[in-house]
């Protein structure tokens, strides 16, 4: 038993041997384990990146075929890939309280977060620059992070999830992170519609377009860009639409609309118009987790002129935040003069 701890812990300390390797980590009373991916050379207080897989997936699919450990090559960041437990019918799974899950109580907001944290140390890996995202159960399991973990985690890519009804109404993040989404329109595991009904037999969710409207709501973007994306691949059967939400404040949401596309990775399966793992890596990258902008510059251009004082009169009322920059609630005379105290024309 020594002979085996001793050996994990030397894979974790070598850059590139651990690719190969599941290395153990208790958590909770649970033997967890995960796959860790070191470029060689890599900076100090390089960045992080949790890849979670879905639904019967393992970290074995995840870490080498979504051409993660290359673009961490290529980049400078270090990849984990764990694996979730494994449920009644033997599929690995993360916990998110699936309807047919209810035996099960596992404690997989903990060992992620327990995990990023013994990386950041054991690795010297930035505690500002840690992120994660997933694929479909590990998608899902991303947005129970970022209600519920948002502390640890400054950034978060699920790429084709939902969020159960049960969280969707008992979210309420510490601090509020940028998120980078994907959805297909044609999904027939997650429905684009949601499922309120239930006839999947995941649980109750709402629609993959009111979700993404509440998080712009608790991220306060109210500005969307919205752009169509090149077909590079018109036999692919899909196109995509980018809506990039932004705000007053960093925080931003990014939603990938894959119209005509189905539970894929995109890049990977189904749509190649773009590459999910290139597009959530570089979202991550922008992410600036201080000296925010002046709360008053609404539409994040890097001055607060007449564009956001149009924004800020329009929005203007007792009950509407979106304009609030003092925080009481109400877009209002208080806010004006924060806004015109920090006008740079």
């Amino acid at each position: 038993m020594r002979q085996t701890i001793l050996i994990s812990i030397l894979l974790g300390l070598v850059p590139g041997a651990v690719n190969a390797q599941n290395i153990d980590f208790m958590h909770d009373g649970l033997q967890r384990e995960y796959r860790l991916h070191l470029p060689e050379n890599l900076p100090e207080s390089a960045p992080l990146v949790l890849a979670l897989h879905g639904y019967s997936g393992s970290n074995n699919d995840m870490i080498s075929n979504f051409g993660w450990t290359e673009l961490a090559d290529e980049r400078g960041f270090a990849v984990a890939c764990p694996n979730g437990t494994r449920d009644q019918w033997n599929n690995r799974f993360w916990d998110v309280d699936y309807a047919f899950h209810g035996q099960f109580d596992i404690d997989d907001d903990g060992f992620l977060t327990a995990l990023a944290l013994h990386l950041q140390e054991v690795h010297g890996l930035d505690p500002d620059r840690t992120f994660v995202t997933g694929f479909s159960n590990g998608a899902e399991m991303c947005f129970q992070l970022a209600c519920r973990e948002s502390e640890t985690f400054k950034g978060f890519g699920p790429v084709i999830g939902m969020m159960l009804d049960s969280l969707f109404t008992n979210c309420n993040p510490d601090v509020i992170r940028p998120i980078i989404s994907m959805n297909g329109t044609a999904d027939s595991v997650t429905l684009y519609n949601g499922d309120m009904n239930n006839s999947g037999g995941w649980g109750a969710y709402r629609s993959i377009p009111e979700t993404m409207s509440f998080w712009a709501d608790l991220l306060q973007t109210p500005f969307v860009n919205s752009q169509v994306l090149s077909d590079i691949d018109p036999s692919d059967g899909s196109t995509v639409r980018l809506d990039k939400y932004l705000g007053p404040n960093p925080p931003s949401l990014w939603y990938y609309l894959v119209i005509g596309g189905g539970h894929d990775w995109p890049g990977q399966s189904g749509n190649m118009d773009i590459n999910a793992t290139i597009q959530v890596w570089d979202f991550f990258d922008a992410i600036v987790t201080e000296d925010p902008p002046p709360a008053a510059d609404f539409n994040q251009d890097g001055k607060v002129n007449a564009l956001d004082l149009a924004f800020l009169l329009g929005v203007w009322g007792p009950s509407n935040a979106q304009g609030d920059i003092n925080g009481d609630g109400a877009t209002n005379g208080l806010d004006l003069t924060e806004l015109l105290a920090a006008w740079t024309g």
